[in-house]
């Protein structure tokens, strides 16, 4: 499933690999990727949370 997972600032983690990572004009990051189980989706949101970033906003999206 694919996903959109936005935070409040700019990142460059690592912790992210095999996201996209794009930072938006507001001052914010957009994480897009795909993730296979809820779990996974769980883990992403432990790192965010490990890191000290707040949270946005998760939104899945529909693959084309």
């Amino acid at each position: 499933m694919l996903y959109e997972i936005v935070i409040a600032g700019y990142i460059q983690e690592t912790r992210f690999e095999g996201f996209t990572i794009i930072k938006q004009s507001d001052f914010s990051t957009k994480l897009r990727g795909i993730l296979t189980d809820q779990s996974a989706l769980y883990g992403i949101l432990r790192n965010i949370n490990d890191l000290g970033l707040e949270l946005i906003s998760v939104n899945r999206v529909k693959e084309n």
